[in-house]
């Protein structure tokens, strides 16, 4: 019986002993923590745990000489403490931190303390109050600075022609001061680095649309070393806004008929063509082969070129273009009487282009009847109203085809981007130079009619120059105009 008292008495002393021991190792612990901050403990959400009180105040004095990072949409200002009269008060600060530090030497503390070691806590997170102060009229003078910086109305494009481009429409921005204050003193109150910076709130008024009169201006710009007459239509083949300069002015129609003699064709057909008529049609669309377009009309009325060139004229004229024909093939003219031939382009007496007597045409006509065709390959389009049985969109579309492989790209294509797809028909004699576009893009499909005279001889120099400028300030009006 003593026996087992006396192991009891010797367990109850090891416990003892044990919890001695550790009391004392656990208090010496929190008497040695005590010299510096706790790790759950911040100072204006910055992290001091393990930092002596002074180092900790030298970090919180530091943080607050920190610029803040102010972004006004992209454009990024540095605003720097003194700028708005930023100041730490290091004795408030140092009051509070000794208040709480005050807390820890407490015997309660050490009871915490030991429970949380035992148990493999972590203890709770204690955020100092730093005292800061600011300006705040100088907030507002820095507000009202970089709105009279930054703050601008919506833009209007404006023509670039030296440049071949233009300045593009810009939207307007508004600081909005009262939304944006707010977020800007709470960037100025914070220590912790990645929160010392603000991105202001703006306000946007949308960037005006840019006026086809704008390219007007760009594309008078480019012909201002022109000799001759220009004669250019566009179209915006989305919106519908239409371009004219001398676009309703006769003009040599040159190959560029050779498109209408291909549509007349497929009017006339029943059947898909066979593999020599589509030789035919390619090298009179990619390679403007006269002999081959004269075999076309040929084809189109029963083997007789100058009947083929007469029904293409009555195609022409039956969809509304009455001032193109086609009174004779080509390079067969020489035993054919000039037809007298009035319409409405030829008979003005204000601007003359000295036009081929057998095949004329317009800007603006040729261009229809590129849109036409467009339309058509999409399913509609007058050429569809006129003829839905006679033209079908997959004939339109083989049109566009063909016209796409042509590998003639040193007029108007000349000044477009490398890759740009177009399906066009050039032109030229002497005196006349032409190129007629349908622009696909991945913003807006539009159609560019450009043809080009110049008394006597236009020469290739001039003319190509003047082509690719057309070119270049057309497509940069619809990519970088807006």
């Amino acid at each position: 019986m003593r026996q087992r008292q006396s192991n009891g008495l010797w367990i109850i002393f090891f416990l003892l002993t044990i919890a001695i021991l550790s009391g004392a190792w656990l208090y010496t612990n929190w008497q040695s923590s005590l010299n510096v901050l706790p790790p759950g403990m911040h100072i204006n959400d910055v992290p001091m745990g393990g930092m002596t009180r002074n180092q900790a105040l030298n970090v919180i004095a530091q943080a607050y000489t920190t610029p803040i990072s102010v972004a006004y949409q992209s454009e990024v200002t540095i605003l720097l403490p003194e700028m708005v009269d930023l100041s730490l008060d290091m004795e408030a600060t140092a009051e509070n931190l000794d208040e709480a530090l005050a807390e820890r030497a407490q015997a309660k503390s050490f009871i915490f303390y030991a429970l949380n070691r035992l148990l493999q806590q972590e203890a709770e997170g204690q955020d100092v109050n730093a005292v800061v102060t600011y300006s705040r009229e100088r907030v507002d003078a820095f507000l009202r600075r970089t709105a009279q910086k930054y703050d601008h109305p919506p833009q209007r494009p404006v023509a670039l022609p030296e440049a071949g481009t233009f300045r593009p429409a810009r939207e307007g921005t508004t600081l909005d001061v009262d939304a944006s204050r707010p977020l800007l003193v709470e960037a100025i109150l914070a220590a912790v680095p990645s929160e010392r910076a603000v991105q202001l709130v703006v306000e946007t008024e949308p960037a005006p649309e840019a006026s086809i009169s704008l390219l007007r201006d760009a594309l008078n710009g480019a012909l201002a070393e022109f000799t001759g007459v220009a004669g250019i239509f566009v179209k915006d083949l989305q919106s519908g806004q239409e371009l004219c300069i001398n676009c309703k002015v006769a003009f040599a129609g040159l190959s560029t008929l050779k498109i209408a003699i291909a549509m007349d064709l497929y009017r006339t057909l029943d059947d898909p063509p066979n593999l020599q008529m589509t030789q035919l049609i390619s090298a009179t669309l990619t390679e403007s082969n006269n002999a081959s377009a004269n075999l076309l009309l040929s084809e189109i009325q029963a083997g007789n070129p100058y009947s083929g060139a007469l029904h293409v004229t009555e195609f022409l004229q039956s969809v509304g273009l009455r001032s193109t024909f086609l009174a004779a093939p080509y390079d067969l003219k020489d035993n054919v009487e000039p037809p007298n031939l009035v319409t409405p382009a030829n008979s003005r007496a204000d601007i003359s282009t000295n036009p081929d007597p057998y095949l004329q045409t317009t800007p603006m006509e040729m261009a229809m009847l590129l849109e036409g065709v467009y339309q058509c390959s999409n399913g509609g389009g007058f050429l569809r109203l006129l003829y839905p049985q006679e033209i079908t969109p997959a004939e339109c579309q083989d049109v566009l085809g063909w016209m796409k492989q042509n590998q003639v790209n040193s007029l108007l294509g000349a000044g477009m981007p490398e890759g740009v797809e177009s399906a066009h028909k050039h032109g030229w004699a002497g005196d006349t130079h032409a190129d007629v576009a349908l622009v696909y893009t991945d913003e807006e499909d539009f159609v560019l009619s450009v043809y080009l005279y110049a008394p006597e001889w236009l020469t290739w120099e001039e003319s190509a120059a003047t082509f690719a400028n057309i070119g270049q300030m057309t497509y940069q009006f619809f990519h970088g105009a807006e």
